[in-house]
């Protein structure tokens, strides 16, 4: 661009070279002016009262503050309605004729009491309690036909055989035996698949005690001369008694309800978001290169995560708000409705997050080639400002960005530069880094160096450029214990990186000061009204289930306020959402003013130039998702509001499903708090069918291996090999192996020589201790030996503990073990219910003090060919414990055996594809929803990105257990695996953003929109499919990536330059949008719709770029071609050369 030239911003492109066009070409830099800040009080020396128990737990060295965490009523309510069914189960153990009653195993109904506590909701212990009796009564039912066709076999039958000799093993076959241990296979292996294939939730404590009746019944049985069916009775009858228990309790003993629990849990997702917009309000008040803003910033992202965590326990009981029985005047299915609302507003604060990802000091730099065995890390730092002379200040108003002149006048300064190269003004000294990569690049490609022959100069260039990447990663200067067996990865995409962000993202922290500001003034009034709108949500949903009950006046009353007050949030909110579109949002146009004025522009005593589009892209975004949030909180107040009016009267609400469905759990569920689950499939996604992860519908997958059935026969064949090969899946082989190794753990029990010493010490706790340890990956089976066996052992201890206490040295006192039972239970069930530990071990350290309790008090009275009590019980019952988790552990590396660090692999590869599906569908959905919208459901996209996230975060609590898959080869890169996830949890979010934004653009504006950012350039979109696939792929097999890869896909994103325009002047059609940009079209909601969802591609592009390097990282590269992608930068630093290192195509 000439003097004689002027930037005109109305065509809104913008130089390519944005430091050339802001900071001119070399003159001497315009000093800095000094920002002034306010200052506050500090009053860090007012000490704040601690509660004397917040000081004594705090100098514990146990982590003890759940304790106080959960000491609220609410919480203490469930603790004493299990205290009172473990205290009367221990009673009915205790009195003579119930214990009878209930049979040899009478001490079950105290072990299920602590196993399967009734501290939920009435529905969901309804649910539970009758699937654990069905699951129960089917495994004795195929207990008692296994001892049916066993006897069918047996040769010798004996009714009136002596019980000292059954127990003796004398009369155990061989054919019986075999007949047993087919039945224990099949059964066990059943009831395993059921609980791996549907997860945490209603079955499972169903199929663990399915298991125990199985293992006890048929090796019990296998003694006996005679079909013994009553042994299965033993174990349902304590049970079924648990059972009922459990449900009277929980519906008389401080009942619950589901919509009760499910308001507290959305009052859990708001609280956080009160605190994230009273940080927001806070944050841009704040100078961003302070470190208050970006600890400021941290916090925001820590609350949001908290809420959305908080998010998925309201969605897990969101799924048993339909089979709801309450009395109130809301219907469960009403609060029902708000979940998805609840959703938005949680994706939206995240939203609101983006900005400060955008912008320096605490935007995301693009990665560059990390050093060997580290993970990778940005490329560079923001470039240090210049320290203040004194302390800054915040402006009371627009800042300036220079003092007012010696003569008097008050000229704009940095903030209204012109940009054109013969501008008396460029940047301030720049980075270390950027100084490096310019002296780099003119040492190494300046002209000089054509003389030298070809082949010397491309090994020269191409050790240097590996040189020069592994010096610019900062942990070049730290690490130094790092392997050098590893190559450097990554180096193609790092240069460009590089080169790119000095170029296009310089930084300018006054500019970005200005626009933080300017988005305070436009957003905290509706910042403001915004957080008060929630509150008086949240207190809506606090009280929803109260004025229910009392004088029709006083209710009346109540209902009156409580409306007139939603009324006027209401109200507020509309009229403050009207205000921020109409003019409070505008107030970042300020600084393109001037700029669009016909007049300043032909004025030749113009200089000034508007900020580059990007500082109002980024402002755009900030406020896009603060209209979206506040829109939101609109439509829920809306809503609330018309239940109030049209919700009159109380009524009984009774389920509203039918009842073939009131028991329907889906692995495909999205709801599921399934975050500690161990045996989960990587290769599905619950909350996507199958049909959604042929994305969504659009494609198909086919047989490689065979053509479509074309007749019956073929199509019976295909179906028969299906199911064989569904065999094959993680969960069907982990239940095979499961199955077979209790069918080992049972041979002491089959053998005519051990089966009287296994039945005599117990070996059958061994069993099922085996095949519930056993997980379908190592690092859980390893990990369950270690809980369980610590479990045990504590367990042991406080179960001699209490049983001494109570009976000294005899054989039990029934007021003693009761007295004892009374004081201990309820600390007992405080901390099986709240403690954070890990739930299985949990679990098992209570089960094992019911069982030395109930166990030694049932043998001391009715004992059944095992005497023993007291720490003779402890003892044993410690040392079965150890050999069958031990086995289980052993067992655990014969195949079928696969590790958690192969499980996470396979579901970040699992992840990214899915990712690649539903941004097709997007893309697909921005340019059809306005003419073929059943072409792709929106509802599934939503859905499905939802699930992405939970699946995502599961994993990383998966994970926790790898440590225990100790490995000789080397240490797992965790950190590697760790960036890869936030990656694509990034992407996730951001194609939320993206889907919000094209749901809401007109057809001409979504055409411009998809026109802008190529995602209809089919050559574009070809890059970045191949760009994902590579990566799942990757990540799936474990190969190596190549070298050259379409990334940078920046580099292509960016090919065009546009400036603020919809439209470039050289494309052939418009879509009827203005190509002259106005003031008119900057202000108008559409423009802005459409910059915030090319700025939120633009996140989404750089992120695949980021996604690639992180992958190369953990799986390395291949293909190295000598030389190639380096041709195009040997003029570089004469700037004559492409800027691009891009290889030819025909390389």
């Amino acid at each position: 661009m000439t003097s004689a030239q002027k930037y005109d911003p109305r065509m809104g492109d913008e130089p390519e070279n944005d430091n050339e066009a802001r900071f001119g070409d070399g003159h001497t830099p315009v000093q800095k002016h000094v920002r002034l800040e306010l200052q506050i009080p500090d009053d860090s020396n007012k000490k704040e009262q601690v509660p004397l128990y917040r000081r004594i737990v705090h100098h514990i060295p146990v982590n003890l503050q759940w304790i106080p965490d959960n000491w609220s009523w609410s919480k203490i309510k469930p603790v004493i309605r299990n205290a009172v069914l473990g205290w009367v189960s221990m009673v009915l153990l205790l009195i003579p004729e119930s214990e009878k009653a209930m049979g040899q195993a009478s001490f079950l109904i105290l072990i299920a009491s602590f196993l399967d506590p009734p501290s939920e909701p009435f529905i969901a212990v309804l649910e539970r309690e009758v699937i654990l009796v069905f699951l129960v009564c089917v495994s004795w039912a195929w207990s008692t036909l296994g001892v049916f066709l066993a006897n069918l076999a047996r040769t010798q039958i004996d009714y009136n055989a002596p019980f000292a000799n059954i127990l003796s093993g004398q009369y155990v076959e061989a054919a019986p035996t075999v007949i047993y241990a087919v039945f224990i296979f099949v059964g066990c292996s059943i009831f395993l698949y059921i609980k791996a294939r549907q997860g945490p939730g209603p079955f499972l404590f169903g199929c663990v005690f399915a298991c125990v009746c199985v293992d006890i019944s048929l090796t019990t049985a296998n003694l006996f001369p005679y079909p013994f069916y009553q042994i299965g009775k033993a174990i349902v009858i304590p049970l079924s008694i648990h059972a009922g228990l459990s449900v009277l309790a929980a519906a008389v003993i401080f009942p619950a309800t589901i919509t009760a629990q499910y308001t507290a849990a959305f009052g859990r997702v708001l609280e956080p978001l009160n605190a994230v917009l009273s940080n927001h309000r806070k944050i841009l008040e704040l100078d961003p290169t302070s470190s208050e803003f970006k600890s400021t910033a941290s916090t925001i992202a820590g609350l949001v995560g908290r809420s959305e965590a908080n998010l998925a326990s309201a969605g897990a009981v969101n799924r048993l708000l339909k089979r709801d029985i309450v009395w109130g005047r809301f219907a469960p299915a009403n609060l029902a409705a708000m979940q998805g609302t609840l959703r938005r507003l949680v994706v939206r604060s995240n939203g609101m997050g983006v900005y400060f990802t955008l912008i320096d000091p605490t935007r995301e730099k693009f990665p560059v080639t990390p050093v060997p065995s580290t993970p990778a890390t940005p490329a560079a730092s923001t470039p240090p400002s210049r320290a203040p002379s004194r302390p800054p200040s915040r402006p009371t108003s627009r800042p300036t960005s220079r003092a007012p002149s010696p003569d008097g006048s008050d000229r704009q300064g940095r903030f209204a530069r012109r940009r054109r190269p013969n501008a008396t003004e460029k940047a301030s000294s720049p980075s270390p880094l950027r100084h490096a990569i310019s002296q780099h690049l003119a040492r190494h490609f300046s002209p000089r160096h054509q003389h030298h022959s070809s082949q010397h100069h491309d090994h020269h260039l191409h050790l240097s450029l590996l040189h020069f990447a592994h010096n610019l990663s900062p942990l070049s200067r730290v690490s130094t214990n790092v392997s050098a067996s590893e190559a450097a990865v990554g180096v193609f995409e790092s240069q460009r990186y590089l080169a790119f962000e000095s170029t296009r993202l310089a930084s300018d922290p006054d500019m970005t000061a200005r626009f933080t500001w300017l988005l305070h003034e436009s957003c905290d009034e509706l910042l403001e009204t915004s957080q008060s709108a929630l509150k008086g949500v949240q207190e809506w949903v606090a009280g929803v289930r109260r004025s229910s009950f009392g004088s029709r006046k006083k209710i009346e009353a109540i209902r009156k306020a409580r409306l007139e007050g939603l009324e006027q949030l209401r109200d507020s909110m509309k009229e403050s959402l009207e205000r921020f579109r109409k003019d409070k949002r505008l107030r970042v146009l300020d600084p393109y003013r001037s700029a669009f004025d016909p007049k300043h522009v032909a004025s030749p005593d113009y200089h000034e130039d508007p900020p580059p589009h990007r500082f109002l892209f980024h402002c755009y975004v900030y406020e896009y998702h603060v209209m979206e949030f506040a829109n939101l909180l609109v439509q829920m107040l809306d809503y609330i509001i018309d239940l109030e009016k049209r919700c009159k009267k109380a009524k009984l609400w009774l389920p509203s499903l039918p009842l073939s469905k009131l028991l329907i759990w889906s692995r495909w569920e999205t709801e599921l708090e399934d975050e500690t689950h161990d045996d989960e499939d990587p290769d599905t996604i619950p909350g996507i069918t199958p049909e959604e992860m042929q994305d969504l519908g659009m494609t198909r997958r086919r047989d490689p291996d065979a053509l479509p059935p074309s007749n019956i026969f073929e199509l019976v064949m295909s179906l028969l090999y299906r199911g064989f090969t569904s065999m094959q899946g993680g969960n069907a082989l982990y239940a095979l192996k499961a199955g077979v190794l209790t069918v080992v753990l049972c041979l002491p029990s089959f053998l005519s020589t051990t089966a009287a010493f296994a039945y005599g010490e117990r070996f059958v706790w061994g069993v099922f201790m085996g095949q519930l340890t056993l997980g379908r990956w190592r690092g859980d089976t390893t990990f369950g030996l270690v809980s369980r066996i610590i479990a045990t052992f504590w367990g042991c201890a406080i179960g001699l503990a209490m049983w001494y206490i109570s009976t000294g040295t005899g054989h039990g006192n029934p007021y003693g073990l009761a007295a004892v039972c009374a004081v201990c239970f309820p600390f007992f069930y405080y901390a099986r219910l709240y403690w954070p530990g890990p739930p299985m071990t949990n679990a098992i350290f209570f089960v094992t003090t019911a069982l030395i309790v109930g166990y030694s008090w049932q043998n001391t009275h009715f004992p059944f060919g095992f005497t023993y009590y007291g720490w003779e019980l402890a003892w044993r019952r410690f040392i079965i414990v150890v050999a069958g988790v031990t086995a289980a552990f052993i067992f655990g590396f014969l195949p079928p055996s696969n590790t958690l660090r192969y499980y996470h692999r396979r579901v970040l590869a699992t992840t990214v594809s899915e990712l690649g599906s539903l941004y097709c569908s997007i893309v697909s959905f921005a340019n059809t929803h306005r003419r073929q919208q059943s072409e792709v459901d929106r509802d599934s996209i939503v859905r499905s990105l939802i699930a992405i996230r939970m699946k995502l975060k599961r994993s990383m609590v998966l994970k926790t257990n790898i440590v225990y898959e100790f490995s000789l080869r080397g240490q797992w890169p965790s950190e590697r695996y760790q960036k890869i996830l936030e990656i694509q949890l990034q992407i996730a979010y951001l194609l939320s953003h993206l889907m919000s934004v094209v749901e809401h653009l007109e057809p001409a504006w979504a055409r411009a929109f998809l026109r802008r950012t190529r995602f209809l350039d089919s050559d574009f979109q070809g890059d970045v499919l191949a760009v994902i696939t590579l990566i799942s792929t990757a990540l799936r097999t474990g190969n190596p990536l190549p070298q050259i890869t379409p990334c940078p896909l920046l580099d292509r994103f960016m090919a065009y330059t546009h400036g603020l325009n919809v439209i470039r002047h050289e494309a052939d059609d418009d879509y009827g949008l203005p190509r002259t940009m106005t003031i008119d079209t900057l202000e108008n909601e559409q423009y802005l719709r459409f910059s915030v969802g090319v700025t939120t591609a633009f996140g989404i592009v750089s992120r695949l770029d980021r996604l690639m390097v992180a992958t190369k990282e953990l799986v390395g590269e291949q293909y190295h071609i000598h030389g190639v992608g380096m041709a195009p930068l040997k003029n570089y630093a004469d700037g004559t050369g492409s800027a691009s290192i891009r290889p030819a195509k025909d390389a």
